[in-house]
């Protein structure tokens, strides 16, 4: 029994010291292996600043230049530092709209891609601001000149959407671009309908004035096809 107790107790004798052990010798994390630290977000006051200079450098190149195309690699990459590393400045949402209305616009040709990707993260990032309307007529007016109806209808079909849900329509911009996008593309059904809608609220302005025309267009060529059929 008296040799039993006594091997009991050299076992817990082992194991502390085996403990002790271990916290002496522990090893240390030097400070090239540590895990790096959070990098410091720049105050808004700081970044306010920077947006300051960096849009005056933008400023200066454009009064400067005797060839606008030959800075505009420049601008873009001002812009882009801009938005990439000071978010919270007041006036990153301006130079969103600046730097998509840049890249569709004036570059030959058009960095349709990257404008598009712009306009997505300008989205996420500020879901309520008022200049995404902006930007969308930007994009708009792009996709429009160029016939690029799938697009254009990409773009307007969530408003549509919004409308058909909550009956609201502030503007008929963007229904009748969307109902620009189905003549356009030959759905003349949904076309009707939109522009129908747009002449009915909007009679006086430029969409309306459009949407009549539009619906002449659309009766006539059910006409020709009802006379061509008979």
């Amino acid at each position: 029994m008296k040799k039993h107790c006594t091997l009991y107790a050299a076992r817990y004798f082992l194991v502390f010291l085996f403990l002790i052990s271990a916290c002496v010798t522990a090893p240390k994390i030097s400070d090239d292996k540590k895990p790096p630290a959070d990098k410091k977000r720049i105050s808004i006051e700081d970044q306010e600043k920077k947006v300051n200079e960096l849009f005056g450098r933008i400023l200066g190149l454009t009064e400067e230049a005797a060839d606008r195309q030959s800075i505009l690699p420049q601008m873009e990459a001002l812009y882009d530092e801009i938005i990439n590393n000071y978010p919270d400045a007041a006036l990153v949402q301006e130079i969103y709209w600046r730097l998509i209305t840049l890249l569709v616009d004036e570059f030959k040709p058009p960095k349709t891609d990257k404008a598009e990707r712009l306009y997505k993260d300008f989205l996420r990032k500020y879901p309520d601001s008022t200049l995404s309307g902006n930007i969308e007529q930007v994009l708009g007016q792009f996709y429009y000149t160029n016939k690029m109806w799938d697009s254009l209808l990409r773009m307007f079909t969530p408003h549509v959407k919004k409308f058909i849900a909550t009956g609201k329509l502030d503007s008929p911009y963007h229904l009748f671009m969307f109902s620009e996008a189905k003549f356009n593309l030959g759905d003349f059904i949904e076309a009707e309908k939109g522009y129908k809608i747009v002449m009915e609220f909007f009679p006086k302005t430029g969409e309306g004035e459009t949407s009549k025309n539009r619906l002449e267009e659309i009766k006539k060529t059910k006409s020709k096809k009802t006379d061509g059929g008979s």
